[in-house]
Formats: structure tokens, C-alpha cells, sequence
């Protein structure tokens, strides 16, 4: 999906027609899902350690801590925290007049409670164990991500050299001329706002590749890079983007042909999927998309948005 950082909003949609019915579009429920039922949870136990661990924080959550409300949990991270602060402080003998009196396994214990004392509010929060982990999952690898513009370290003749992120976008066109828009859900950056087909680079891919493989996985769809047009890049920046530049630059690639029938294939990022008119976006499109498809509409290739 459409990476980068935006206020939420979920505002009426005119002007969207939505998918035939066999298009197979699925309208999810915002509804909180039910806590995690120990009767739900399989039990992990293996050889292998963590392996379960999300299960086994579920099945943690609905035991003794069931009837402990959230908000508990979650001050309960401040106490962790300073647990691993006094522990280390011990290791070290930081503190003279106590001196040495805590192990390195105390720290690493106390680590590790932090690490339950978060997990166990996630499971409430995201809906369920395996929400959590693709929580997870998706928030690491924004962080990682990040390296990709670090600045480089001194000295190291590059003259100052900084990254700025790359973000395909796809716009499916029917032969009337409407393109694909899905709506954001659960993902933690507009959720309730429309937006393309959109992603980031994986290694190894060029900005192509990404597009058809970020297209394919949201939609279903099959894509051939014959069929790729180019139609525009933006060059955008926000304090929110990460990297010392705060900058991304979106590609923009059209294609007019594709196997399958566009569908919402990742339910748990998107509610609904929409065949709008690009040269009257719905007001709910993300801002910097709009702007994109206005140019693409004057036969702009190159745009900048949120420059001094």
C-alpha cells in the first residue's frame, strides 16, 4: 500500500463507482474483533524456542490476565521499563552504594518481560495473535527501511550523500476510463482514504518489478511489463517520511491490461475497492495522489509536491 505518513480521515466517497458484484470486493467490518478465548488458542509448545509466541501471549492475555483491562497493560509497560533500567544499573554497579548486584540474566530477563508486557496489549489492540505479528512484521520492515537513507558516516568521502525513498504506484485503466482506488484499512497511515496500488522497493527489484508485484498483491491481478506506461513521478517530501531527506519519489505506471478480475486480496489492508474517475477524484483520494493524477491528466511527467 501507499507508504508514507498522513493525518487519518474517513470522509464520504462521491463520485466512486463501486466493482461489479463479481469482482469479488470484500466490505470489512471496523468492528474491535473479540478478545483472544483460551479455548481458540492451539497449543505452541515446541522444541524450538518462541516459536509460538504470539499464540502463546494469546493464550497468556485470556489465563490469568483476563480480567485486567488494556489501559492496565499498557501502564504496566512503564514499570517493565524501569525494571530493565534498575537491573542494568545493577549489572554495572552504576549505583555505589549497592554496587554489583544484579547478572547479565537479569537484565535479559527483565528485557524479555518488556517484551511480553508489550506483545499482550498488541494481541488486544490488532484482533488477535496472528494480527499482532503481521503487525509486527509490517512495522519492521518501515524500520528497517529507514537505514536505507541514513546518512553516511564521517569521513567516508561520500560528500554528503542521502537517500530518498522509491514508491511505485499502478493505475489500472478500464476502457472507460476510470481507475482502481482502494480504501486504506487497519494500516496505520490514512486508513479511510483512497489510494492506488502503491508500495516500496523490495531488494533486488527495479521500480517496475515492485509496481507489478505491489499490484498483484493487492489486487490479484496479473501484470506483463509490456504493458507498463510510465505516466508521471512525483518528487515529494513531509516532516513524516523517514530518512534525513523526509523524502519519496513516486513512480506512476498505467496499464490498460491485466489477467484476473481487480479484487481486494489483502482484506487486512484494505475495506473496499472503487473505479473512479481520475480527472474527478472523490475528495477522499490521499492529497498527494490527487495531485499526481491531476498532472497525469495535463500529460505531466514530472511533479514536486511539499517543497519551500
Amino acid at each position: 500500500m501507499c507508504p508514507a505518513s498522513l493525518n487519518h480521515g474517513t470522509p464520504a466517497r462521491p463520485g466512486a463507482t463501486p466493482l461489479k458484484p463479481r469482482s469479488n470486493v470484500r466490505k470489512l467490518s471496523t468492528a474491535p474483533a473479540p478478545r483472544p478465548r483460551l479455548d481458540n488458542v492451539t497449543s505452541s509448545e515446541s522444541t524450538e524456542p518462541c516459536r509460538g509466541f504470539w499464540a502463546d501471549t494469546a493464550r497468556i492475555r485470556a489465563g490469568y490476565l483476563a480480567e485486567v483491562p488494556p489501559q492496565t497493560l499498557v501502564l504496566k509497560l512503564a514499570e517493565e521499563v524501569g525494571e530493565v533500567a534498575e537491573a542494568y544499573i545493577g549489572m554495572t554497579g552504576g549505583n555505589p552504594r549497592k554496587g554489583v548486584h544484579k547478572t547479565e540474566t537479569d537484565v535479559l530477563d527483565e528485557l524479555a518481560d518488556v517484551m511480553l508486557a508489550t506483545a499482550i496489549p498488541m494481541v488486544d489492540m490488532a484482533g488477535g495473535a496472528a494480527q499482532a505479528e503481521a503487525h509486527l512484521a509490517r512495522r519492521l520492515g518501515v524500520v528497517s527501511a529507514r537505514s536505507v537513507a541514513a546518512p553516511p558516516a564521517e569521513g567516508d568521502g561520500a560528500g554528503g550523500w542521502y537517500g530518498s525513498f522509491v514508491a511505485p504506484h499502478v493505475l489500472l485503466r478500464r476502457e472507460d476510463g476510470r481507475v482502481l482506488m482502494l480504501r486504506r484499512y487497519k494500516t496505520g497511515y490514512a486508513d479511510g482514504w483512497l489510494c492506488p496500488p502503491a508500495g516500496r522497493i523490495e531488494p533486488g527489484e527495479d521500480v517496475v518489478a515492485a509496481a507489478i508485484r505491489e499490484a498483484g498483491e493487492e489486487t490479484g491481478v496479473r501484470l506483463h511489463r509490456a504493458d507498463a506506461r510510465f505516466v508521471h513521478v512525483m518528487h515529494r517530501t513531509a516532516a513524516t517520511l523517514p530518512g534525513p531527506c523526509h523524502a519519496v519519489s513516486d513512480f506512476w505506471f498505467r496499464f490498460d491490461r491485466w489477467e484476473g478480475e481487480p479484487r481486494v486480496a489483502e482484506p487486512d489492508k484494505a475495506s473496499e475497492a472503487l473505479w473512479v474517475d481520475p480527472g474527478r477524484p472523490p475528495h477522499d483520494v490521499i492529497p498527494h495522489c490527487a495531485l499526481a493524477l491531476a498532472s497525469i491528466g495535463r500529460g505531466e511527467v514530472f511533479g514536486v509536491h511539499g517543497w519551500a
